[in-house]
């Protein structure tokens, strides 16, 4: 943990550019200093490779000063703290992504996706972390009865692409989503799943602080959430477009040496903006931490069921999303936001 006397340390915890968007929205539109945070230090390039996060969160944040680490796996934070790790989830940060899964036209539901391949970005994703529980729900093992195909054409689903990995046989299933979803599905491919009919706002990517941040250091936390919320509004507003796609090109060519981020896009549309699945009130729903912990619990996953008390820290975020979505000067970026849920349902 990093000295009180120095500034918050912030890190995204995996090295994805998406992840970073939010923070340099807030500097660059000066809502960190407009919310009495004018300076922190932030490391973007990934505190944590995803597959040692289940085990070594804590340790990397205690040994690099990390006071609080964006982007975490909500399972690996859950995971931690079932093994007594001195951190908490303390707001959400991305949800499972709002994507449609489409089979081969000889698949029927996911059962027929035994002996299947699986198309995926990369290994321990948070959307193949979704697909694996779902894939155990109807009696598969994901690792044994499966083969998944790692390529970064899955990555933001922009392209034709990866449709065509689908269209030619080369994986039995994928992620999609409009127009190449709606063209899928009029040349008969079936939607196989829809995660919002299971798990609706489940939180895929969250925010986590350890306990000294929490205690010691908690009107910094608030702040920095109040400026973290006013990013999500101003990056749901179709009208930032050109901003935040310019960000993004910007960010990927001088903010990342990993050669594949170097080549995604995700911000190709407006669409892309309003349908972003940022939480709007920065939290997490603590109902959504209990019923992850169950799942995992019964997965084996975890040795016991934890409930949210023990794992989740509330009160700086909540406290946050108070003070903003109450003032004026505010009120059109807030109703921009909750129409973009409205529309979407996250």
């Amino acid at each position: 943990m990093s000295a009180l006397d120095q500034p918050l340390l912030v890190a995204n915890s995996n090295y994805h550019v998406g992840h970073q968007i939010a923070i340099f929205v807030g500097k660059e539109q000066g809502f960190f200093t407009e919310e009495n945070l004018p300076a922190f230090d932030y490391e973007a390039g990934g505190l944590i490779p995803w597959p040692l996060e289940t085990e070594g969160l804590a340790s990397t944040m205690k040994n690099r000063g990390v006071d609080i680490a964006t982007a975490v796996d909500v399972e690996a934070a859950i995971a931690q703290r079932a093994r007594g790790a001195d951190l908490f989830i303390v707001g959400g940060w991305r949800y499972t992504p709002f994507l449609k899964w489409y089979g081969s036209k000889h698949l029927t539901d996911m059962r027929a996706l035994r002996g299947g391949r699986v198309g995926m970005r990369e290994k321990g994703g948070l959307v193949q972390v979704f697909i694996e529980d779902a894939l155990r729900a109807v009696g598969i093992d994901p690792a044994r009865e499966v083969e998944w195909v790692y390529d970064p054409v899955f990555g933001y689903r922009n392209s034709p692409a990866h449709a065509d990995m689908l269209r030619s046989g080369k994986v039995d299933a994928i992620t999609s989503q409009p127009p190449f979803s709606d063209a899928l599905e009029r040349d008969g491919f079936p939607m196989i799943l829809d995660p919002n009919k299971i798990f609706p706002r489940r939180p895929g990517k969250i925010t986590v602080a350890t306990r000294q941040t929490i205690e010691k250091r908690g009107d910094e936390l608030t702040a920095y959430f109040r400026a973290i919320i006013r990013s999500f509004w101003f990056m749901r507003d179709v009208k930032n477009f050109d901003y935040v796609k310019d960000l993004e090109t910007r960010l990927r060519k001088t903010n990342t040496h990993n050669e594949d981020e170097r080549r995604l896009c995700i911000v190709t549309g407006p669409d892309r903006l309003d349908s972003w699945a940022l939480p709007v009130d920065g939290g997490v729903a603590p109902e959504a931490i209990e019923r992850i912990a169950a799942e995992m619990h019964s997965s084996g996953k975890l040795p016991r069921r934890l409930s949210a008390d023990e794992i989740l820290r509330e009160g700086p975020v909540t406290s946050a999303y108070r003070e903003v979505s109450a003032r004026p000067a505010l009120q059109p970026a807030l109703k921009t936001a909750l129409a973009a849920v409205e529309k979407y349902g996250f």
